[in-house]
């Protein structure tokens, strides 16, 4: 996780932030398209989550083989896309 988004990820209420932590623990077990979540393909390699109808987290995936995931955004949807 980037630092800009952990900064992001604290402003938000509580019940999110709970619902960041069982969403990264998906995507560590499963892959890049965690089962039970809506996944979207944004870019290259970038993928948007949605957590729940108001907030989205952005991630991308850096290795395929290793599995590494950076998470880039956490936040409200009307930001994720700018």
């Amino acid at each position: 996780m980037t630092k800009k988004a952990h900064k992001q990820l604290e402003k938000l209420p509580l019940v999110v932030q709970d619902v960041v932590d069982f969403a990264i623990t998906d995507l560590g077990e499963q892959g890049i398209k965690p089962q039970g979540w809506d996944t979207l393909k944004t870019g290259k390699d970038e993928y948007r989550l949605r957590l729940n109808y108001r907030y989205r987290m952005r991630y991308r995936v850096l290795t395929k083989q290793i599995m590494e995931i950076e998470v880039f955004y956490v936040g409200h949807r009307r930001e994720a896309y700018r």
